[in-house]
Order: structure tokens, then sequence, then C-alpha cells
């Protein structure tokens, strides 16, 4: 039986996650901020540790017992360049401190994205703050690669049930029958469904090599179903299996998108949340290619994706029907 401590169990990714390493008969442990959200992971019989990666508090004490950290927790939106960095640099920096200080650190995995590496094309280097701070928090697993046996997943679009920006930006338009495109020209993604994903952090928590301080590529793993998507491909896969008849993609300008972005985020600001569109997903909209290839994951951790676009929607569309 291997313990896992989980950060971000509470989330999308980490949800799925729980479920999927207490159905192999393992046990799990939750780093998570005191929230009503934390109930349900009491239900499960998860072991849940209050505290807070931003400060470090509790992180000794998640600790103890560990086999194995998957570290998920992060901020995917934010108010301020501050808040990206507080979490996606120095939370890291908490948690892997506190890893190297342990008589026999536990392998730990982090979750991080292709906004790490940055966009394929024109040139691989963050352009969001989000990419920047992601990109920072792997940085501080690579300084102590010695110390502490890590390896670092990169993601690209993660979609599925309990997701919460790509469907809802989505389906009202699908059920319309036109969707938005940001800019001209092709854009072309890569994707990879939730369940999928949890099974490839699950291999990098058991097998492969891990971070090379001196070499970026040992290690570090970009995950996708290995298709490339165009953004009509993915409404198109969207409206079958909502049982819609495909779409009409409309492209806008950026210059719109960006000002539509500004807005909506002024919009947040005054009702005190961030939205999914602001300034800084639109500086990753700009980019005409988010694309990886799975290759060394399929070789080196055995990563077979099981789940095709349309099966992945399908799946994410029941749930919401169950939610309502």
């Amino acid at each position: 039986m291997t313990h896992y401590l989980l950060t971000g169990a509470t989330g999308f990714i980490g949800a799925r996650l729980t479920r999927m390493i207490l159905a192999r008969g393992d046990t799990v442990t939750a780093l998570a901020r005191s929230s009503s959200r934390t109930q349900a992971l009491h239900e499960l019989g998860v072991e849940v540790v209050h505290g807070d990666l931003a400060t470090g508090q509790g992180i000794p004490e998640a600790l103890r017992g560990a086999d194995r950290v998957i570290h998920l927790a992060a901020a995917l939106r934010a108010r301020s360049a501050a808040e990206y960095w507080a979490l996606n640099r120095d939370g890291v920096a908490h948690l892997v401190r506190a890893l190297a200080v342990t008589p026999n650190p536990p392998r730990l995995v982090l979750c991080s994205s292709l906004a790490a590496a940055g966009p394929a094309s024109p040139a691989m280097a963050p352009v969001s703050l989000y990419g920047a701070s992601k990109l920072a928090g792997e940085q501080i697993v690579r300084e102590h690669a010695r110390r502490v046996p890590s390896v670092i997943v990169r993601p690209g679009i993660v979609y599925g049930p309990g997701e919460s920006a790509l469907l809802p930006a989505l389906m009202p338009m699908i059920r319309l029958g036109v969707v938005i495109k940001a800019g001209f020209g092709p854009r072309r993604y890569c994707l990879v469904y939730v369940d999928d994903l949890c099974t490839a952090l699950l291999a990098a928590a058991e097998r492969g090599p891990t971070v090379h301080p001196d070499d970026p590529r040992i290690g570090t793993y970009p995950i996708s179903d290995g298709n490339v998507y165009d953004w009509g491909d993915i409404c198109r896969a969207l409206a079958r299996a909502a049982g819609r008849r495909d779409p009409l993609v409309v492209p806008l300008p950026m210059p719109a998108v960006c000002a539509v972005a500004a807005l909506t985020e002024l919009a947040g600001r005054i009702r005190g949340s961030v939205p999914a569109l602001n300034r800084d997903k639109a500086r990753e909209m700009r980019c005409v290619a988010w694309t990886c290839v799975p290759a060394d994951a399929v070789r080196e951790l055995g990563f077979a994706p099981a789940t095709t676009l349309t099966q992945g929607f399908a799946a994410a569309l029941a749930a919401r029907r169950t939610a309502r």
C-alpha cells in the first residue's frame, strides 16, 4: 500500500486523482486550506491536514508517512502577478524545502503546464504571468533535484467532468451554432482527458527518470492525448458529443479579444472574482500553437491515453447533466 500526499485535492484534477488512488487501495493525505470543500475528502476517508502552501503552514505535518507527493495546487487565475508567484513559485519552494530536510525524501511529481514551456511556435518561452510563475516553480524543483527525486509533468489543456472553464465557455455558443475563435488563421492545441492525466501522474510517481539539475529535458514530460487539434476540431467534437450540429467558427480579431478580456477582468474586479477570460489568458490566446508530443511519457512512463476527444466531452457533459 502506497501513501500519497496530494496538494490541490479539492480541485478539478485533484478530486479525480484522489478517487483513482483510493480505488487502487492506496491511501491519501490532502494538504488543503480549511473550507467546506474538504468535507467531500473526509467522507472518502482522506486524512486532511489544514495548511497553506503560500506560507508553508501544515506542510511538515502533511508529509509524515508519505511515500509519494503529487503537487497539483496552483493559481490558475489571479488578480495580480504577486498572487501567481505566491503559490506557483513560493508554494513549490515551501513544499520542496520541507521535503529536502526529511531523512529520506519521497518522490515528488509536480503538475506544471505547457504554459511554462510556452507555445510551440514561434519560440519556447512563457508568454503569460501564469506560465512564467509555473516555470519558476519548475526551476525550484530543479535546484533541489539532487536531494529531492522529482518529476515534472506538463499537460496541455485538461478537460473532463468537473472542469470549469472550457465547457462552460463553449456550450452556450455550441447551442447557438456559432463559436468565436481568437484571431485569424489556424490555432492548434493539445488536450488530455483528466483521467488520462491522472494515470500519467501516477505513472510518474512510480517510474521513469527524475529531474536532472543540468538538463531540463530529463524527467520533464509533456502530456496530451497525442493529437493536435484545430479550434474547429475541438468545437465540432464537443457539438457532436452534445448531439448538436457542427457550429460555424467565426474569427474575432485579437485586439477585440484583448478588449473583451480587459472588460471581463474589470467586471470581475468589481465582483471580487477573476474570470476565465482575462488579460493574462489573452496573452496565451495570441499564440497559434499550444502543442506537444508525449513520446517521452509513452516510452519512459508507459503512458497510453485511452480517451478520444468525443468520448471525453461526452463524459464531461454527462457529469454536468447529473450535477444539475
